[in-house]
Protein backbone atom coordinates (compact mmCIF):
# COMPACT_ATOMS: atom_id res chain seq x y z
CA UNK A 1 0.00 0.00 0.00
CA UNK A 2 1.22 3.50 -0.86
CA UNK A 3 2.25 5.73 2.04
CA UNK A 4 1.21 9.35 2.49
CA UNK A 5 1.88 11.72 -0.39
CA UNK A 6 1.69 15.46 -1.05
CA UNK A 7 1.64 17.19 -4.44
CA UNK A 8 1.62 20.91 -5.17
CA UNK A 9 1.48 22.95 -8.38
CA UNK A 10 1.57 26.73 -8.90
CA UNK A 11 -1.15 28.97 -10.28
CA UNK A 12 -0.32 31.34 -13.14
CA UNK A 13 -0.64 34.89 -14.40
CA UNK A 14 -1.14 35.24 -18.15
CA UNK A 15 0.63 38.25 -19.63
CA UNK A 16 -0.67 38.06 -23.21
CA UNK A 17 -2.09 35.63 -25.73
CA UNK A 18 -4.76 33.92 -23.68
CA UNK A 19 -7.69 32.16 -25.43
CA UNK A 20 -5.43 31.43 -28.43
CA UNK A 21 -4.63 28.10 -26.79
CA UNK A 22 -8.07 26.79 -27.78
CA UNK A 23 -7.96 24.45 -30.78
CA UNK A 24 -8.23 25.44 -33.63
CA UNK A 25 -7.92 29.20 -32.90
CA UNK A 26 -4.13 29.07 -32.88
CA UNK A 27 -4.15 27.57 -36.38
CA UNK A 28 -6.00 30.63 -37.68
CA UNK A 29 -3.31 33.14 -36.66
CA UNK A 30 0.29 32.90 -37.78
CA UNK A 31 2.83 32.46 -34.96
CA UNK A 32 0.10 32.26 -32.32
CA UNK A 33 1.60 32.18 -28.86
CA UNK A 34 0.79 32.68 -25.18
CA UNK A 35 3.08 34.13 -22.52
CA UNK A 36 2.49 33.39 -18.85
CA UNK A 37 4.27 33.18 -15.50
CA UNK A 38 3.82 30.70 -12.66
CA UNK A 39 3.21 32.41 -9.32
CA UNK A 40 3.78 31.04 -5.86
CA UNK A 41 0.13 30.59 -4.99
CA UNK A 42 -0.23 26.82 -5.10
CA UNK A 43 -2.80 24.08 -5.35
CA UNK A 44 -2.16 21.22 -2.96
CA UNK A 45 -3.42 17.63 -2.90
CA UNK A 46 -2.53 15.12 -0.19
CA UNK A 47 -3.15 11.40 0.18
CA UNK A 48 -3.35 9.47 3.45
CA UNK A 49 -3.94 5.71 3.08
CA UNK A 50 -6.51 3.71 5.00
CA UNK A 51 -10.14 2.66 4.95
CA UNK A 52 -12.36 0.99 2.38
CA UNK A 53 -13.76 4.15 0.75
CA UNK A 54 -12.28 7.29 -0.72
CA UNK A 55 -12.64 10.11 1.80
CA UNK A 56 -12.56 13.34 -0.22
CA UNK A 57 -12.07 16.69 1.49
CA UNK A 58 -11.78 20.22 0.11
CA UNK A 59 -10.23 22.65 2.55
CA UNK A 60 -10.83 25.85 0.59
CA UNK A 61 -14.44 24.90 -0.22
CA UNK A 62 -15.27 23.33 3.15
CA UNK A 63 -16.72 20.15 1.65
CA UNK A 64 -16.42 16.41 2.24
CA UNK A 65 -17.63 13.25 0.50
CA UNK A 66 -17.08 9.50 0.76
CA UNK A 67 -17.11 7.33 -2.35
CA UNK A 68 -16.79 3.56 -2.68
CA UNK A 69 -14.14 2.49 -5.23
CA UNK A 70 -16.84 0.57 -7.13
CA UNK A 71 -18.78 3.82 -7.58
CA UNK A 72 -15.94 5.98 -8.86
CA UNK A 73 -16.89 5.71 -12.54
CA UNK A 74 -20.52 6.66 -12.02
CA UNK A 75 -19.62 9.42 -9.54
CA UNK A 76 -17.13 10.92 -12.01
CA UNK A 77 -19.68 10.79 -14.83
CA UNK A 78 -22.25 12.70 -12.76
CA UNK A 79 -19.89 15.35 -11.36
CA UNK A 80 -20.02 18.60 -13.31
CA UNK A 81 -18.76 22.16 -12.99
CA UNK A 82 -19.38 23.49 -9.50
CA UNK A 83 -18.89 20.11 -7.83
CA UNK A 84 -15.89 20.55 -5.46
CA UNK A 85 -14.73 16.99 -6.15
CA UNK A 86 -15.31 16.73 -9.90
CA UNK A 87 -11.62 16.94 -10.77
CA UNK A 88 -10.61 14.51 -8.02
CA UNK A 89 -13.14 11.96 -9.24
CA UNK A 90 -12.01 12.33 -12.86
CA UNK A 91 -8.37 11.77 -11.94
CA UNK A 92 -9.01 8.81 -9.63
CA UNK A 93 -11.22 7.13 -12.20
CA UNK A 94 -8.80 7.75 -15.07
CA UNK A 95 -5.69 6.55 -13.24
CA UNK A 96 -7.41 3.56 -11.67
CA UNK A 97 -6.04 3.99 -8.16
CA UNK A 98 -7.07 0.97 -6.07
CA UNK A 99 -5.85 1.99 -2.58
CA UNK A 100 -8.62 4.04 -0.94
CA UNK A 101 -7.70 6.69 1.55
CA UNK A 102 -8.21 10.36 2.29
CA UNK A 103 -7.61 12.85 -0.52
CA UNK A 104 -7.48 16.43 0.75
CA UNK A 105 -7.22 19.45 -1.52
CA UNK A 106 -6.59 23.12 -0.92
CA UNK A 107 -6.07 25.96 -3.39
CA UNK A 108 -4.46 29.24 -2.40
CA UNK A 109 -5.85 32.37 -4.00
CA UNK A 110 -9.39 33.64 -4.46
CA UNK A 111 -12.14 31.52 -6.06
CA UNK A 112 -12.79 32.56 -9.64
CA UNK A 113 -9.65 34.69 -9.61
CA UNK A 114 -8.63 34.00 -13.21
CA UNK A 115 -5.34 32.50 -12.04
CA UNK A 116 -6.01 28.96 -13.34
CA UNK A 117 -6.63 27.46 -9.91
CA UNK A 118 -8.57 24.46 -11.23
CA UNK A 119 -5.83 23.72 -13.77
CA UNK A 120 -3.13 23.81 -11.09
CA UNK A 121 -5.27 21.52 -8.95
CA UNK A 122 -5.75 18.91 -11.66
CA UNK A 123 -1.99 18.92 -12.34
CA UNK A 124 -1.33 18.37 -8.63
CA UNK A 125 -3.91 15.57 -8.57
CA UNK A 126 -2.40 13.88 -11.63
CA UNK A 127 1.04 13.99 -10.05
CA UNK A 128 -0.33 12.61 -6.79
CA UNK A 129 -2.34 9.80 -8.41
CA UNK A 130 0.41 8.67 -10.76
CA UNK A 131 2.86 8.45 -7.85
CA UNK A 132 0.17 6.64 -5.86
CA UNK A 133 -0.11 3.86 -8.45
CA UNK A 134 3.65 3.65 -8.91
CA UNK A 135 3.91 5.45 -12.24
CA UNK A 136 5.69 8.62 -13.28
CA UNK A 137 3.54 11.34 -14.81
CA UNK A 138 4.69 12.04 -18.37
CA UNK A 139 4.91 15.83 -18.33
CA UNK A 140 4.97 16.01 -22.12
CA UNK A 141 1.58 14.29 -22.36
CA UNK A 142 0.11 15.77 -19.18
CA UNK A 143 -1.27 19.04 -20.68
CA UNK A 144 -3.51 17.19 -23.14
CA UNK A 145 -4.63 14.71 -20.49
CA UNK A 146 -5.42 17.50 -18.01
CA UNK A 147 -7.26 19.45 -20.72
CA UNK A 148 -9.47 16.51 -21.62
CA UNK A 149 -10.29 15.57 -18.03
CA UNK A 150 -11.18 19.18 -17.22
CA UNK A 151 -13.31 19.44 -20.38
CA UNK A 152 -15.33 16.46 -19.16
CA UNK A 153 -16.20 18.49 -16.08
CA UNK A 154 -16.86 21.82 -17.82
CA UNK A 155 -18.67 20.34 -20.84
CA UNK A 156 -16.99 23.07 -22.90
CA UNK A 157 -13.77 23.38 -24.97
CA UNK A 158 -10.70 24.05 -22.86
CA UNK A 159 -7.23 25.24 -23.85
CA UNK A 160 -3.82 24.10 -22.67
CA UNK A 161 -1.91 27.21 -21.57
CA UNK A 162 -2.79 26.89 -17.88
CA UNK A 163 -1.21 23.46 -17.39
CA UNK A 164 2.32 24.37 -18.47
CA UNK A 165 3.13 26.81 -15.64
CA UNK A 166 1.66 24.30 -13.17
CA UNK A 167 3.91 21.57 -14.56
CA UNK A 168 7.13 23.48 -15.19
CA UNK A 169 7.06 26.77 -13.26
CA UNK A 170 8.89 29.94 -14.29
CA UNK A 171 8.11 32.27 -17.18
CA UNK A 172 6.96 30.48 -20.31
CA UNK A 173 6.15 31.18 -23.92
CA UNK A 174 3.92 28.59 -25.56
CA UNK A 175 4.30 28.18 -29.31
CA UNK A 176 1.29 26.60 -30.99
CA UNK A 177 2.29 24.56 -34.02
CA UNK A 178 0.37 22.07 -36.14
CA UNK A 179 0.37 18.84 -34.21
CA UNK A 180 2.02 20.09 -31.02
CA UNK A 181 2.46 22.83 -28.45
CA UNK A 182 6.07 23.70 -27.69
CA UNK A 183 6.87 25.40 -24.41
CA UNK A 184 9.89 27.65 -24.05
CA UNK A 185 11.29 28.51 -20.63
CA UNK A 186 12.27 32.19 -20.79
CA UNK A 187 15.38 33.51 -19.05
CA UNK A 188 13.88 36.40 -17.12
CA UNK A 189 15.04 38.77 -14.41
CA UNK A 190 12.50 37.40 -11.93
CA UNK A 191 13.54 39.77 -9.18
CA UNK A 192 12.98 42.73 -11.48
CA UNK A 193 9.58 41.44 -12.53
CA UNK A 194 8.52 40.78 -8.94
CA UNK A 195 9.51 44.34 -7.99
CA UNK A 196 7.16 45.79 -10.61
CA UNK A 197 4.14 43.44 -10.65
CA UNK A 198 1.03 43.98 -8.54
CA UNK A 199 -1.87 41.50 -8.39
CA UNK A 200 -5.24 42.82 -7.27
CA UNK A 201 -8.32 40.62 -6.85
CA UNK A 202 -11.45 42.53 -7.76
CA UNK A 203 -13.74 40.61 -5.42
CA UNK A 204 -15.87 39.50 -8.35
CA UNK A 205 -15.28 35.85 -9.33
CA UNK A 206 -15.43 34.80 -12.96
CA UNK A 207 -15.67 31.57 -14.93
CA UNK A 208 -13.24 31.35 -17.83
CA UNK A 209 -14.70 28.51 -19.90
CA UNK A 210 -18.08 30.14 -20.72
CA UNK A 211 -16.37 33.46 -21.53
CA UNK A 212 -13.87 31.74 -23.81
CA UNK A 213 -16.64 29.74 -25.49
CA UNK A 214 -18.40 32.91 -26.66
CA UNK A 215 -15.19 34.39 -28.08
CA UNK A 216 -14.28 31.04 -29.63
CA UNK A 217 -17.59 30.81 -31.47
CA UNK A 218 -17.38 34.34 -32.81
CA UNK A 219 -13.93 33.76 -34.26
CA UNK A 220 -14.86 30.45 -35.89
CA UNK A 221 -18.02 31.99 -37.34
CA UNK A 222 -15.92 34.61 -39.13
CA UNK A 223 -16.83 37.69 -37.11
CA UNK A 224 -14.47 40.38 -38.53
CA UNK A 225 -14.11 42.13 -35.16
CA UNK A 226 -13.12 38.85 -33.56
CA UNK A 227 -10.63 38.15 -36.34
CA UNK A 228 -8.94 41.53 -35.96
CA UNK A 229 -8.96 41.35 -32.17
CA UNK A 230 -7.39 37.90 -32.03
CA UNK A 231 -4.75 38.99 -34.53
CA UNK A 232 -3.94 41.90 -32.21
CA UNK A 233 -3.82 39.54 -29.21
CA UNK A 234 -1.41 37.25 -31.06
CA UNK A 235 0.83 40.22 -31.95
CA UNK A 236 0.77 41.44 -28.34
CA UNK A 237 1.82 37.99 -27.11
CA UNK A 238 4.79 37.87 -29.48
CA UNK A 239 5.82 41.30 -28.23
CA UNK A 240 5.43 40.16 -24.60
CA UNK A 241 7.69 37.14 -25.19
CA UNK A 242 10.37 39.31 -26.73
CA UNK A 243 10.08 41.82 -23.88
CA UNK A 244 10.46 39.14 -21.21
CA UNK A 245 13.55 37.67 -22.88
CA UNK A 246 15.13 41.11 -22.68
CA UNK A 247 13.61 42.02 -19.30
CA UNK A 248 12.34 45.13 -21.09
CA UNK A 249 9.58 46.24 -18.73
CA UNK A 250 8.41 49.20 -20.80
CA UNK A 251 7.88 46.95 -23.81
CA UNK A 252 6.19 44.32 -21.64
CA UNK A 253 3.78 46.98 -20.39
CA UNK A 254 2.97 47.97 -23.96
CA UNK A 255 2.23 44.34 -24.82
CA UNK A 256 -0.03 43.88 -21.80
CA UNK A 257 -1.95 47.06 -22.64
CA UNK A 258 -2.31 45.96 -26.26
CA UNK A 259 -3.67 42.55 -25.27
CA UNK A 260 -6.18 44.08 -22.86
CA UNK A 261 -7.27 46.74 -25.36
CA UNK A 262 -7.88 44.05 -27.99
CA UNK A 263 -9.99 42.04 -25.55
CA UNK A 264 -12.11 45.03 -24.63
CA UNK A 265 -12.66 45.75 -28.32
CA UNK A 266 -13.57 42.12 -28.92
CA UNK A 267 -16.09 42.00 -26.07
CA UNK A 268 -16.72 45.10 -23.92
CA UNK A 269 -18.45 42.96 -21.28
CA UNK A 270 -15.06 41.46 -20.42
CA UNK A 271 -14.32 44.77 -18.67
CA UNK A 272 -17.35 45.56 -16.47
CA UNK A 273 -17.46 48.82 -14.51
CA UNK A 274 -15.77 47.43 -11.39
CA UNK A 275 -12.76 46.24 -13.39
CA UNK A 276 -12.55 49.49 -15.33
CA UNK A 277 -12.59 51.37 -12.03
CA UNK A 278 -9.69 49.30 -10.67
CA UNK A 279 -7.81 49.79 -13.92
CA UNK A 280 -8.25 53.55 -13.71
CA UNK A 281 -7.18 53.65 -10.06
CA UNK A 282 -4.04 51.55 -10.65
CA UNK A 283 -2.93 53.48 -13.71
CA UNK A 284 -3.61 56.75 -11.98
CA UNK A 285 -1.51 55.72 -8.98
CA UNK A 286 1.61 54.92 -11.01
CA UNK A 287 1.19 51.70 -12.99
CA UNK A 288 2.26 51.73 -16.64
CA UNK A 289 0.06 48.78 -17.65
CA UNK A 290 -2.99 46.82 -16.54
CA UNK A 291 -4.82 43.77 -17.77
CA UNK A 292 -7.25 41.26 -16.38
CA UNK A 293 -6.02 37.72 -15.79
CA UNK A 294 -7.74 34.81 -17.48
CA UNK A 295 -10.87 35.30 -19.54
CA UNK A 296 -11.78 38.52 -17.69
CA UNK A 297 -15.30 39.74 -16.77
CA UNK A 298 -14.08 39.53 -13.19
CA UNK A 299 -11.26 37.98 -11.21
CA UNK A 300 -7.78 39.42 -10.75
CA UNK A 301 -6.05 42.33 -12.44
CA UNK A 302 -2.30 42.47 -13.05
CA UNK A 303 -0.58 45.85 -12.92
CA UNK A 304 2.97 46.61 -14.04
CA UNK A 305 4.56 49.53 -12.22
CA UNK A 306 6.76 52.19 -13.76
CA UNK A 307 9.06 52.13 -10.72
CA UNK A 308 9.33 49.85 -7.68
CA UNK A 309 8.89 52.85 -5.38
CA UNK A 310 5.35 53.33 -6.74
CA UNK A 311 4.19 50.04 -5.18
CA UNK A 312 2.97 51.43 -1.86
CA UNK A 313 0.76 54.05 -3.48
CA UNK A 314 -0.66 51.69 -6.11
CA UNK A 315 -1.45 48.95 -3.59
CA UNK A 316 -2.95 51.41 -1.10
CA UNK A 317 -5.19 53.03 -3.71
CA UNK A 318 -6.31 49.68 -5.11
CA UNK A 319 -7.12 48.40 -1.62
CA UNK A 320 -9.09 51.58 -0.93
CA UNK A 321 -11.04 50.87 -4.12
CA UNK A 322 -12.05 47.46 -2.77
CA UNK A 323 -9.36 45.18 -4.21
CA UNK A 324 -7.47 42.51 -2.30
CA UNK A 325 -3.72 42.59 -2.98
CA UNK A 326 -2.22 39.17 -3.66
CA UNK A 327 1.50 38.33 -3.47
CA UNK A 328 3.35 38.19 -6.79
CA UNK A 329 6.31 35.84 -6.41
CA UNK A 330 7.43 33.80 -9.41
CA UNK A 331 7.25 30.06 -8.74
CA UNK A 332 10.58 28.82 -10.06
CA UNK A 333 9.45 25.19 -9.84
CA UNK A 334 6.29 23.57 -11.10
CA UNK A 335 4.68 20.33 -9.98
CA UNK A 336 6.31 18.76 -6.92
CA UNK A 337 5.33 15.38 -5.47
CA UNK A 338 6.88 13.98 -2.30
CA UNK A 339 6.29 11.38 0.34
CA UNK A 340 4.89 12.95 3.51
CA UNK A 341 7.52 13.60 6.12
CA UNK A 342 10.20 14.35 3.51
CA UNK A 343 11.36 17.86 2.60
Amino acid sequence: MTGGLTATAPLRVDLAGGTLDLWPLYLLHEDATTVNVAVNLRARATYDPGGTRWDLRSGDRDARRRVAPSRLRSAAARAGDGDPFALVLQVLQHVGWQDPGRISTFVQGPPGGGLAASSALIVALLGLAHRGVGRRLNRSDAPLLARDLEARVLRLPTGVQDYYPALFGGALQLHYEAGRTRHERLAVDYTGLEALAVLAYSGKPHSSAPSNWGLFRRRLEGDPVAERSFAAIAAAARKAGDALRRSNWRRLGEAMNADWAARKTLEPRLAPPDLRRLEKVGLGAGARAAKCCGAASGGTMLFLLRRPQDRARVETDLASAGATILPFVVARRGLQVRAQGRS
